[in-house]
């Protein structure tokens, strides 16, 4: 397995960059891995962009198109969407009627971490598959918890251990903190141009109800106590 460059080539100077979590190259398969935290309109679309940039990407370095590798997208989503009960979710490019898939297909695996958290948190560990165990321990919010998931599997231990070094590391828990801050801050920001539209928008039918107010020759007083404006506001309508 080889780590990959995360970020996707940009094509023109307008172009947003955009970076993957992560992208492994296993063989004649490249792997593009996605956390996928909240659900949003627009987040698949954002997996779809991921997928075909990668597709582009190699492109660029290929001679020709039959040694191009396959591009499997791996989706953990931490809502249930799909609503079918199942852990994972696959999807192909297919013919709508005859079902015929393409052989030269990407492919996109949801991963539903919501509905395996569900079902198995409560379980016990012997009674869970190796591939829940894994998600159950990528959930994980106490060390007991991913301690408890880990169990005597080695590679889990491992990363049960990393977790906890990390877990210690103040400049990891920093990035963490600045994380959370940018996003306090993004929310805060939309927040306040969506209070600042309403408020123009009421101020805007205000004025308008006093113009037709003041061609209906209605008193000026009345009209201010009626829609708030001033006297001031009323009279520069005229």
């Amino acid at each position: 397995m080889q780590v990959e460059n995360i970020d996707h080539i940009i094509n023109h100077k307008k172009d947003k960059k955009m970076q993957s979590d992560i992208i492994v190259s296993v063989g004649n398969k490249v792997l593009n891995i996605e956390m996928n935290k909240d659900y949003y309109p627009g987040v698949f679309n954002k997996n779809n962009a991921y997928l075909q940039k990668i597709g582009a990407s190699l492109y660029v370095v290929n001679t020709n198109y039959l040694d191009t590798k396959q591009i499997i997208q791996i989706n953990f989503d931490n809502f249930s969407y799909f609503k079918g009960n199942q852990e994972i979710y696959k999807f192909l490019y297919k013919e709508e009627t005859s079902n015929i898939i393409l052989p030269e297909n990407a492919i996109k695996y949801h991963v539903d971490l919501a509905y395996i958290r569900e079902r198995c948190y409560n379980k016990p560990v012997e009674n869970l598959s190796k591939f829940e165990r894994c998600c159950l321990l990528l959930m994980a919010e106490t060390s007991e918890f991913a301690k408890k998931i880990a169990g005597n599997d080695n590679i889990m231990k491992k990363v049960y251990e990393k977790l906890e070094d990390l877990n210690s590391d103040e400049m990891i828990i920093g990035l963490y903190d600045a994380e959370k801050e940018a996003e306090r801050v993004k929310q805060t920001q939309l927040l306040g141009a969506e209070r600042k539209g309403i408020q123009e928008g009421i101020q805007k039918e205000k004025i308008e109800i006093a113009k037709n107010m003041l061609d209906k020759n209605i008193n000026i007083e009345l009209i201010s106590e009626l829609t708030n404006l001033t006297i001031e506001e009323i009279e520069s309508l005229k």
